[in-house]
């Protein structure tokens, strides 16, 4: 038994280095907070006062699912603070796995010429399984349909969508985007710091009552 002092002693040491590293690895991660100039960008579709206490800036992909599951959360913030929370939406399409995700993006920037933005956006969002997947002249048509229930001319808007301003919007967004570390959708910022869509409303709510 001349070495159960060593023994103990060496169990202690491991316990101790083992509690350390499990608090060391445990502990939360500082928010991430970002240029809020960089997130909001110029000229973008915006919902809110410009004064508003708290911003919060969506990257999205109207072909992502995640994207469409966290739109009534996000209408939730805006109907619930309308006078304190601007929202601002930007483009992140993610071709490489919704194939028809670009095309949506430039036909919702195209909208925003006719002040349709936000009704082709929450149509987008609410027939998503719609079109996502059709090709060719069936999507075609059915972008078409959408057009005729916006009211939106369709020789104009197609003008409209291929034009330099359109897709040098989208660009911009997917740049800006990746510059502040959105890589994956979709990605909030409140009033800069990064949020995953479950803590927005509380990441809002902090926001506003620290204001």
């Amino acid at each position: 038994m001349k070495n159960l002092p060593l023994l103990i002693g060496t169990l202690l040491g491991t316990l101790i280095l083992v509690v350390g590293l499990a608090f060391f690895f445990s502990r939360p991660e500082p928010a991430k907070v970002v240029d809020t100039g960089l997130v909001i960008g110029v000229d973008r579709p915006a919902k809110g006062p410009e004064n508003a206490k708290v911003t919060v800036v969506e990257f999205s992909d109207f072909q992502c699912p995640s994207c469409r599951a966290a739109q009534p959360l996000v209408e939730q913030i805006i109907a619930k603070y309308p006078n304190d929370v601007r929202f601002i939406y930007r483009h992140y399409p993610l071709p490489t796995i919704h194939k028809n995700a670009e095309y949506a993006a430039q036909a919702a920037e195209a909208a925003r010429s006719f002040d349709k933005f936000w009704e082709l956006h929450d149509l987008l969002f609410a027939e998503q399984p719609t079109w996502s997947e059709l090709d060719g002249d069936e999507r075609t048509a059915k972008f078409d349909e959408y057009l005729q229930k916006l009211g939106i001319d369709k020789s104009q808007f197609v003008l409209r969508m291929e034009s330099k301003e359109v897709k040098d919007a989208m660009t911009t967004d997917v740049a800006d985007g990746t510059r502040a570390g959105v890589n994956g959708t979709p990605t909030f910022f409140v009033n800069g710091q990064l949020t995953s869509a479950p803590q927005l409303l509380q990441t809002v709510e902090s926001a506003l009552s620290a204001n």
